[in-house]
């Protein structure tokens, strides 16, 4: 069970990385000057792509947060029943961490077209 949980953690984080890298690597080889609404538009992008980054940073947060309080009730569990109360806890805070970032990024809305 651990080894799934933590398999379905890296990739996610995979699939993070590659959805928040991609864009950013796409628009590298553009540059040069541009109009205002090039400029207002590069502005969006960056703004859309911050928020995404600190919704993605306070889910890691939650996550980390989640997972050390595991370790230390798992360190202080003298039974199987703490220790499955301390594994439910864990995977609670989890969904909970996934509920609220899935809210963010939905109340983020779509992308900005330049950014794909």
């Amino acid at each position: 069970m651990r080894k799934l949980a933590t398999r379905g953690l890296i990739a996610l984080g995979i699939v993070a990385a590659l959805g928040l890298s991609t864009p950013v690597l796409a628009s590298a080889g553009s540059g040069g000057q541009g109009s205002s609404s090039t400029k207002a538009s590069r502005q969006a992008d960056a703004a859309y792509l911050a928020a995404r980054r600190a919704i993605q940073v306070d889910f890691r947060t939650a996550v980390t947060q989640a997972r050390t309080t595991y370790q230390s009730a798992l360190t202080m569990a003298t039974t199987s029943a703490q220790r499955s109360a301390a594994r439910q806890v864990f995977e609670a805070a989890i969904i909970q961490a996934a509920t609220t970032r899935s809210a963010a990024l939905t109340a983020l809305g779509p992308e900005p077209s330049s950014v794909r």
